[in-house]
């Protein structure tokens, strides 16, 4: 009998490619690993039936829809897979209902690829308006946020312990995890490092910088943004914008001037970063694209997490989206145009490592998935 796995956990089908690229990989990677395989898919994007061929079921905690009715879609799965991205520290709330309702219904849960923030989702985890006016009047705004924390982390010791697996995509995130009160959380890689397209080797970069910018924890400095932009054009080089987020980002880039590819997959983000000589983002997953297809790459930090996927090639983010020095970014950005440097050596060894720990967590989560 085929096993039955609902994949889930984090808003699919809501205009965010680096979603859809590791659901994409996850999908194709089960089907390799377990062979005859049947899927569903939690998203709000009722196209990802024919693209992906898997069942659809509502985006159960997002985009609208209650996590109420959750019970009945998992409800006879072998599986419930929450598979990647940074949701536990994004949306700890939700990922940690779907998981314990799953468990609830006897079926066996398992986390795969998924990051961990050092830092907490501020819509959730930090005091606003009315209340954070007065907490910090009682001087009471810090006990308010560690309690949200000390919360989270009992629900954490409650419900990821009855999880079948829990493998998390950096050393880094293990470790935030484990300062969360988990410890039994092994070590992978992001599933997108699978993610390629056809005809890439019929692309040569360009004088070129990719770029996205996100409205999520947006820039600070938008006048030190655009002087950069201002900068890259005057040396003969092209900005191309690259959306990560086909509406919000494209929305955001465009109001700079920056012209943007017309196309919305992970496919098309492929293409588009192979045609240029250096990326620069504050979207995690366009550098994970950009670099499977080789292309230099530079972060501008919302969180640890761009920061952890650089340390994979000896390099550091160029600062924050609230403290960036963009004169510094420019001239480095403008190197990078220039020379690849050592890059192709450091993405080389970076990717083998990567590689092997992938290869090593699908074959354990193989394993328990056909042992059941």
């Amino acid at each position: 009998m085929p096993k039955k796995i609902l994949l889930g956990g984090i808003p699919l089908g809501c205009d965010n490619i680096g979603d859809e690229a590791i659901l994409g990989c996850v999908a194709k990677m089960l089907r390799e690993t377990l062979g005859d395989v049947e899927l569903a898919v939690a998203t709000a994007d009722p196209g990802t039936a024919t693209r992906l061929g898997v069942e659809v079921v509502p985006s159960f905690g997002f985009a609208g829809t209650p996590v109420e009715g959750f019970a009945s879609a998992v409800r006879g799965k072998d599986a419930y897979i929450w598979c990647g991205a940074t949701g536990l520290s994004d949306y700890p709330g939700v990922a940690l209902d779907l998981l314990e309702a799953a468990q609830r219904e006897g079926v066996d849960t398992y986390i795969w690829g998924v990051g961990m923030d050092d830092e907490l989702n501020p819509a959730f985890f930090k005091a606003h308006g009315k209340r954070k006016k007065l907490l910090f009047l009682l001087h009471l705004a810090q006990w308010y946020e560690s309690r949200l924390k000390l919360k989270l982390k009992r629900r954490i010791a409650k419900i990821l312990p009855c999880c079948k697996g829990v493998w998390l995509r950096d050393g880094q995130s293990k470790a935030v995890l484990s300062d969360m009160g988990f410890d039994g959380a092994r070590v992978a890689a992001d599933t997108a490092i699978l993610q390629t397209a056809e005809g890439l080797d019929a692309i040569a970069p360009a004088r070129r910088m990719g770029l996205c910018i996100s409205t999520q924890r947006q820039v600070a400095d938008l006048d030190g943004l655009k002087g950069m932009l201002a900068a890259v054009r005057s040396s003969g080089a092209e900005v191309l914008g690259i959306p990560m987020n086909t509406k919000t980002d494209r929305a955001l880039m465009e109001s700079l001037g920056v012209h943007c590819i017309a196309g919305d997959t992970p496919e098309d983000v492929c293409k588009a970063a192979a045609g240029c000589a250096v990326v620069l983002s504050s979207r995690l997953h366009l550098l994970i694209l950009a670099a499977n297809v080789g292309t230099p790459v530079m972060g501008i930090a919302r969180g640890s997490k761009l920061a952890n996927w650089l340390a994979n090639f000896d390099r550091t983010v160029e600062g924050s989206v609230s403290d960036c020095d963009w004169k510094k970014t420019t001239r480095r950005v403008l190197a990078a145009l220039a020379d690849r440097g050592d890059w192709d050596e450091k993405r080389a060894k970076a990717y083998v490592k990567l590689r092997e720990r992938l290869d090593k967590a699908r074959e354990e989560l193989a394993e328990a998935i056909g042992s059941q």
